[in-house]
């Protein structure tokens, strides 16, 4: 009987005030588990006989370090929902949405991908003009290839998709419209990365996702388009290492008109999909309540534009 009113009385949605709390935690908490885990690392390779600071630059420090600031989403998610009394079945992971919306939900991602790649790469091109350096994933095996696909398509697909769309969207929810909601989940997500380089296409993959989750009311769909998404950039980067293929266009009118041209398409596309492919869809519904908005939440946003500019700032000195 106890067991029944612990399950009654825990609630099944998020608020603006969850969305703000959820940011921050999401901000600092990979930051100091990803240092701890730096000094752990450092320590052993140094108590082994290893440079600590060749050990650190490695591959596998890499991986390891990328896989634990993925994961902390996950510990996140659920260390939140049991402190605040949430049902972990609210983000929404409906596997019953069909077959149909998987297949749509995966073509999205990848069209988006390559759609905004030129647009990508002119913005790339820019920021190396202005002194500001490119990090270029570099794949040189097939092995690394298949770890690569686990640690920076499947789990950050699964992690970040259940933190910026099924927690901070859903909250976001409760005290703005639908637009708002995805372009303020959109822009939180971009800042989340910390980095010039992976702000434009970030927020621009942002607004597609939280698209897509709404329409489809399930977790699910936005996770396997983030998960298409992340594994071409993985395989573009793969065969860019191993046999030259290169996906950049020469710097010329025609091909900057064409990067636009490619970006306003995705946006036509998704417009099409959502008028025509979900018409008989309706959309997660949500609960607006009336007040204030969450200090959390402006508090959370103006830290993470704090953190991005700090970084920006770093990386032109």
């Amino acid at each position: 009987m106890e067991k029944e009113k612990q399950i009654f009385d825990k609630r099944n949605f998020y608020t603006d005030d969850d969305s703000g709390k959820v940011f921050i935690i999401s901000l600092l908490a990979p930051i100091l588990i990803t240092l701890l885990f730096t000094l752990l690392y450092s320590g052993i390779a140094a108590a082994i006989g290893y440079d600590a600071e060749e050990a650190t630059g490695s591959v596998w420090y890499n991986v390891l370090a990328s896989l634990v600031s993925s994961l902390t989403f996950v510990g996140i998610y659920l260390i939140y929902n049991k402190m605040y009394k949430i049902d972990n079945r609210t983000v929404n992971f409906d596997f019953k949405m069909g077959w149909k919306n998987y297949l749509l939900a995966i073509a999205i991602g990848i069209i988006v991908l390559f759609a905004l790649q030129p647009l990508i790469s002119m913005f790339d091109r820019l920021w190396i003009t202005l002194g500001y350096t490119i990090n270029d994933l570099s794949i040189k095996n097939f092995g690394m290839f298949v770890l690569f696909i686990f640690v920076s398509a499947v789990t950050p697909a699964i992690c970040e998709e259940i933190i910026f769309r099924g927690m901070i969207l859903s909250g976001l929810r409760t005290k703005f419209n639908d637009i708002v909601s995805i372009l303020l989940s959109a822009v939180m997500f971009a800042l989340m990365h910390n980095s010039l380089q992976q702000f434009i296409y970030p927020f621009l993959l942002g607004l597609i996702l939280g698209w897509l989750y709404l329409r489809t009311g399930s977790i699910i769909a936005s996770i396997l388009a983030h998960f298409a998404n992340n594994f071409f950039v993985l395989l573009i980067s793969y065969l860019q290492t191993t046999t030259g293929f290169s996906m950049l266009l020469p710097i010329e009118w025609w091909s900057v008109l064409l990067a636009i041209i490619l970006a306003a398409v995705v946006f036509v596309i998704v417009f099409l999909f959502d008028r025509f492919v979900f018409k008989h869809q309706s959309k997660s519904k949500v609960e607006r309540t009336p007040g204030r908005i969450s200090l959390f939440l402006w508090v959370s946003i103006a830290l993470a534009g704090l953190i991005f500019l700090f970084n920006l700032v770093a990386a032109f000195v």
